[in-house]
């Protein structure tokens, strides 16, 4: 897939994909936004742009004709919203935007628009790093020069915008100095990736190959050398294209099932509580209905909008639920303490 700019052409190389199974996480704040203002003549401003960007995050698009059809002016989409505040962060004034998750989903129910859930996909990134000036490196959770900031600036940004986890490794002082004595018969992957889980791995090396001309090689590839803010702004472009195809095998798909699910370790009124603020996260149950309570298990049955795949990779994502057996007929899991 090539992707084109006006200052060079980046090529997609390829996108690994770890395995078949799912590791995706809980996207908690889905449905609040945080947005830039100017002043407080801008708000209206601000939530209008914060609608727009919820759904991009939802539905993966910003097209002009669907967001109408969902609202077709700022007063429609205010209807949506719960609640707005005005924030400082480092001294930038923010407004903080909270719409209403069960009338929007119903909503693009209606319209027939399938979303991407609270289950979002984890992205692990190996970017080696070669300025020229100190050993090559890879860019880690605690590299903290201005260059590593404004790279993990550019997949914190898109990150928060699209609902998608950008992940850097977490080396200790053991990774360091294993990673610092590697041979040429050595490899960086097999000493990293074994302590991750992910859903889709980027590898690439970016390099100032001679002065103020960096070039990418790997899985993002740069045609040609270019200056630092170039190269960086494309690389921003390509990680928005990248969120499009990580982002498009999340959506839930466009039909409907029924599930029978037990939950175990419901020991008190504080866990059944607890689990239906948790069943109440899940954008796929449409309507659910207590079939039994014994021995401290309840069993459900759900109608979902989804396929069973999609909905148990829900549970996945949920770190206060633990899938413990399938079987072509019931799902079984446990409610975490």
């Amino acid at each position: 897939m090539k992707i084109s700019s006006q200052s060079f052409n980046l090529l997609i190389i390829i996108v690994i994909i770890f395995s078949n199974s799912s590791f995706g996480k809980e996207f908690n704040k889905l449905f609040e936004i945080t947005t830039p203002v100017d002043n407080v003549s801008n708000i209206d401003n601000a939530i209008n742009k914060s609608f727009d960007d919820l759904i991009l995050r939802l539905i993966g698009t910003k097209n002009s004709k669907i967001i109408k059809s969902i609202a077709p002016s700022l007063k429609a989409k205010k209807d949506f919203l719960i609640s707005y505040e005005s924030i400082n962060i480092d001294e930038v004034p923010y407004l903080v935007s909270r719409f209403n998750k069960d009338s929007l989903i119903q909503k693009l129910d209606n319209l027939n628009i399938s979303v991407i859930g609270y289950d979002r996909p984890i992205v692990l990134l190996l970017i080696r790093v070669e300025d020229g000036y100190k050993d090559p490196y890879i860019l880690n959770t605690s590299s903290n020069s201005d260059f590593d900031k404004e790279i993990k600036n550019l997949l914190k940004n898109t990150s928060n915008q699209r609902g998608i986890f950008f992940e850097l490794p977490v080396f200790d002082l053991e990774d360091m100095a294993e990673l610092s004595n590697i041979t040429i018969f050595d490899s960086e992957e097999a000493i990293i990736l074994p302590n991750y889980q992910y859903d889709f791995l980027i590898k690439f090396d970016i390099s100032q190959t001679i002065i103020n001309k960096w070039t990418l090689t790997g899985d993002i590839q740069s045609k040609e050398p270019n200056s630092l803010a170039a190269t960086l702004q494309s690389f921003n472009k390509t990680l928005s294209y990248l969120s499009n195809d990580f982002l498009s095998s999340f959506k839930i798909p466009d039909q409907e099932s029924s599930v029978k699910v037990v939950v175990h370790n419901i020991n008190s009124y504080e866990d059944l509580s607890k689990l239906q603020d948790v069943l109440n996260r899940f954008l796929s149950i449409k309507k659910m209905s207590i079939k039994s309570y014994i021995d401290n298990s309840i069993t459900y049955t759900f109608d979902i909008k989804g396929s069973l795949e999609s909905f148990r990779k829900e549970i996945n994502s949920n770190s206060l639920l633990q899938l413990i057996d399938i079987d072509e007929n019931v799902t079984f899991i446990s409610l975490s303490n």
